[in-house]
């Protein structure tokens, strides 16, 4: 990496100049001294259904907490701005629209799996802790369902995050070698639910920790969950594990292997649909997706449709979900076009 990059990465410091504009949405004029919590979410056009619904489910789930909600998006129509509106008149909540520049964030790491919406939680972090002390951050494929009172009332004993850990000590050890870190060994844990603690998170500097490591040629050649690793390893000795019930993994391409598929577990508070498939595309209509399928059927999103598939990727999960489905005439359908976009060469 050139001096001139890593420059570049170290001037995202500047977070502000992230952000292009800021819209509160507030109708039944909730004071900010009545907010209990503050919860993030990070999305572009891809995952935007999906955290409106992730929203949703927090509210409909816990309505004895009174939430600022802030979604932290590079396009958010006008027309979703209006059903967030219908949503902040339904549960008595405020939430604050920031607009991003992606090209803030043109010197980080992306692949075609991962936009640089991976990224957005880091400011939306920076950005809060001005103003307030602790925030739940949930990825836009992550449902409620469930009371998350108890996280109110989380001592974090000086830790900068809490947050459940990602798979077993095998893992761990893994990563603590692909990252030359061995303090990984220790606990590696999953960024799609975290309460930070933002005191913590300003004091400590860790924004700037963690485009330090970012701008590590040698490190930045061995990341492989980009945004995760740079949180775990920015934050090795600075976390605190919840339980799992805060973030059950299940990933909808377990539906097409039956020995998988019976791993699905309902009693959570979190489910967290990992994975390529998420519960809002068209493909992916099945019993363990109906957490989020209840709640949009509740919500200003109800007559939303669902996504058709926008990628080469997504277009073969989608004819083999349909042909698993026995919707065999759809299926092919989309085999047929998934083929002529491997043919073209398309992402």
């Amino acid at each position: 990496m050139t001096a001139e990059k890593t420059l570049a990465i170290l001037s995202l410091l500047a977070c502000d100049k992230a952000i292009k504009q800021q819209i509160t949405i507030n109708p039944c004029a909730v004071k900010e001294a009545e907010v209990q919590l503050h919860v993030g979410w990070g999305a572009d056009s891809d995952f935007l259904l999906g955290s409106e619904i992730s929203m949703a489910s927090v509210a409909c789930n816990n309505l004895s907490i009174r939430f600022h909600f802030h979604l932290f998006s590079n396009n958010i129509p006008q027309l979703d701005q209006q059903k967030l509106v219908d949503l902040a008149q339904q549960y008595a909540l405020k939430i604050t629209l920031y607009t991003l520049d992606n090209d803030y964030f043109a010197q980080l790491p992306t692949n075609r799996l991962w936009s640089s919406a991976i990224y957005y939680r880091f400011i939306m972090a920076e950005i809060l802790s001005q103003t307030t002390s602790t925030m739940l951050y949930l990825d836009a494929d992550v449902v409620c369902q469930g009371d998350i009172s108890a996280l109110l009332e989380l001592d974090f004993k000086n830790s900068v995050v809490a947050a459940v850990p990602e798979r077993d000590a095998t893992w761990w050890a893994h990563q603590a070698e692909v990252l030359d870190c061995k303090a990984l060994a220790q606990g590696y844990f999953n960024s799609g639910v975290m309460l930070i603690n933002l005191d913590a998170w300003r004091s400590e500097a860790v924004f700037e920790h963690i485009l330090r490591l970012a701008a590590n040629p040698h490190l930045q050649a061995t990341l492989t969950f980009y945004d995760q690793d740079l949180l775990n390893l920015a934050l090795v000795d600075k976390k605190i594990f919840l339980n799992n019930v805060y973030n059950t993994q299940y990933s909808l391409n377990y539906e097409l292997n039956e020995a998988k598929r019976k791993s699905a577990s309902s009693s959570c508070i979190f489910m967290h649909f990992i994975g390529p498939t998420k519960p809002w595309h068209l493909w992916a209509q099945y019993p363990s997706a109906q957490a989020f399928q209840q709640v949009k059927a509740n919500s200003p999103w109800k007559a939303e449709p669902l996504q058709l598939p926008r990628s080469t990727y997504q277009y073969r999960y989608c004819y083999k979900h349909l042909i698993h489905q026995k919707n065999t005439l759809k299926g092919y359908g989309y085999f047929v076009r998934y083929l002529l976009r491997k043919l073209l060469s398309r992402r």
